[in-house]
C-alpha cells in the first residue's frame, strides 16, 4: 500500500527517502552544554571524611572564661552543671525540660538559667540555658541564641569567621 503511493507520487517518494537517511546533527553550543562538558572535565570534589565542630571562647557573667560549642542542629541552649556551677548564677527549677540527645536517648535537666550573660569579644549577649548533669561539651549555643545575635559564619578552607551582633 505505502509502495503504490509511492509508485504514484514522485515528490512523496523523494520527500520519503530524504526523512529516512541518516544524518550528522550538530553538537549542541548552547552555555549549558558548554557548561556540562566543562563540568565533566574538573576534577573531583575534596569532600572531607569529618571537619572539627566549631567553637568560641566566651564569658559566662563576666566571671568564667570558657569554649561554647557552635550547633545549629540544638533548639535549646544547654551548659554542664560544673560550667554554670562557677558562674553563680541563679537556676530556676520550675523551668526544666528532657532533652532528646543526638544518640537517641533522653536527658532530665536540672533548670533554667534564665538571662544567662554571655560575652563574645566584648559583646553582651544573652540567653536561657539549661542546665545538664554531664555533657561532652561545657556550653551548647543553640539556634535561640544564634537567632539573637544573627550569627553568621563563612567557611573557606583554612578557617571559619563568625559574626556576632550586639542584640
Amino acid at each position: 500500500m505505502i509502495s503504490d503511493l509511492l509508485s504514484i507520487s514522485p515528490e512523496l517518494r523523494r520527500e520519503a527517502v530524504e526523512h529516512s537517511h541518516t544524518q550528522r546533527v550538530p553538537a549542541l553550543t548552547s552555555p549549558s552544554a558548554k557548561a556540562l562538558v566543562a563540568t565533566a572535565s574538573t576534577p573531583p570534589l575534596q569532600i572531607e571524611h569529618a571537619t572539627p565542630l566549631r567553637e568560641i571562647r566566651v564569658t559566662l557573667n563576666g566571671t568564667h572564661s570558657e569554649l561554647a560549642l557552635l550547633d545549629e542542629g540544638s533548639e535549646i541552649v544547654v551548659i554542664r552543671q560544673d560550667v554554670w556551677q562557677k558562674t553563680n548564677t541563679p537556676i530556676n527549677q520550675d523551668v526544666r525540660m528532657r532533652m532528646q540527645t543526638a544518640n537517641g536517648g533522653s536527658q532530665e535537666m536540672a533548670g533554667c538559667l534564665e538571662m544567662l550573660e554571655i560575652d563574645v569579644e566584648s559583646i553582651k549577649t544573652w540567653a536561657h540555658a539549661y542546665v545538664v548533669p554531664e555533657a561532652p561539651y561545657c556550653l551548647l549555643l543553640g539556634r535561640p541564641w544564634q537567632r539573637l545575635v544573627h550569627l553568621s559564619k563563612a567557611e573557606d578552607t583554612d578557617s571559619v569567621h563568625v559574626s556576632v551582633h550586639d542584640p
